[in-house]
């Protein structure tokens, strides 16, 4: 039964990965923004190349003309946390010129994806047999030259390295914390758990970043919050979390509601057991706050627990189809129906949401119902 079990992972996580595979090329004629290889990695490499240079770049974000013109634009929707404006030269070096920033980008990125797979296989032998299913995810990040991705890997390696490592574990954190919306569900978990080390660790990296950001382009560190705030990051077509569509006139109130919504997710459903703990943090990044399609990623690991679930249930595949192609499948099916995109983007990642997080309680009442762990 063993080497049966086994082979259905591989074969429906290989069948995963074509499905997508076959869908992001549809999804490819209709996003215009896919059409262009790295469409992300520019604006977010400016941010950092400007800060590096001692000039605020939120002040410069959407001029027409560059300050420097080895640098070019900073596009109007595009912008980053104020300590981001220095950790995020982790991710797009702006002391490198922009090819090689990309060359950079890319072996990182395939860097952290080995790693991490390397430290999830010590903890779910069948790691590399259910890792392809969401290999799309990661290669969709990569190809936006987004770092949505490679963050992914780091928030996984710092739940899994939170007890034995702390320290390394909050670096690792601090780096995410460039992604607010992705880190934040995960801080969360960590407070519940009461891993304080890591949680300071992290909060001391970011704040003595967002100090050095200040100070090179001789700002306050307020106002450099304030102008990160007041910037239109996504324009205007982000999914802003759970709350989307019931407020589609005011995605301020639909984010902050969904980050409401997040925590007490995740307050309700946590559960401090080996591998279980992190995942309804996991689960509550697709509808906590500002997202387009680049850290669905984070899903690898509540999907791996529920292949382990799916050795007394095997219903539980089902859940490791959903998070696997679910997105992609869902959007295509709207649009079938609905003539606007960003509707269906929106409708889509509402009801993907929703079936999280009816997976997260159900996941919870697994554990709580037997004993799956050795």
């Amino acid at each position: 039964m063993n080497k049966n079990f086994n082979l259905a992972v591989t074969m429906l996580s290989l069948g995963c990965f074509i499905a997508n595979w076959f869908m992001l090329g549809e999804l490819k004629k209709l996003w215009d923004a896919a059409q262009i290889p790295f469409f992300d990695f520019h604006g977010q490499w400016a941010l950092c190349a400007y800060t590096l240079h001692g000039i605020d770049p939120y002040a410069i974000t959407g001029l027409a003309s560059p300050t420097i013109k080895e640098l070019g634009i900073i596009p109007a929707a595009w912008s980053t946390t104020p300590w981001g404006l220095i950790l995020g030269n982790f991710f797009y070096p702006g002391f490198l010129s922009l090819e090689h920033a990309i060359i950079y980008f890319l072996i990182m990125n395939f860097f952290f994806l080995m790693i991490m797979a390397h430290f999830l296989t010590k903890h779910f032998y069948f790691t590399l047999k259910a890792l392809p299913a969401f290999l799309a995810s990661f290669l969709i990040s990569t190809h936006f030259g987004n770092a949505g991705a490679v963050i992914c890997c780091m928030l996984i390696l710092s739940c899994l390295l939170a007890e034995e490592k702390p320290i390394l574990s909050g670096v690792l954190l601090s780096l995410a914390m460039i992604k607010p919306q992705v880190a934040l569900p995960i801080c969360f978990a960590l407070l519940l758990r009461k891993n304080l080390k890591a949680l300071i660790v992290a909060a001391v990296i970011d704040l003595s970043a967002w100090g050095i950001a200040a100070l090179l382009t001789n700002q306050t560190p307020l106002t450099l919050l304030t102008e990160f705030l007041s910037v239109d990051t996504g324009g205007g077509t982000a999914f802003a979390g759970l709350f989307t569509l019931a407020f589609q006139e005011n995605l301020s109130l639909a984010m902050g509601l969904s980050m409401l919504a997040g925590v007490v997710f995740v307050w309700l459903t946590f559960k401090d057991e080996k591998y279980f703990w992190a995942c309804p943090a996991c689960l509550a990044t697709t509808f906590f706050a500002y997202s387009f399609h680049n850290e669905f990623f984070i899903l690898v690991l509540p999907a791996l627990l529920c292949i382990k679930l799916a050795r007394t249930k095997s219903l539980w595949l089902a859940a490791f189809v959903f998070m696997a192609i679910a997105p992609y499948v869902l959007f295509l099916l709207m649009k079938a129906f609905f003539p606007d995109s960003l509707t269906v983007f929106w409708l889509s990642r509402t009801i993907f949401a929703i079936v999280l997080i009816v997976i997260g309680f159900l996941i919870q009442r697994a554990l709580n119902c037997q004993k799956i762990f050795g």
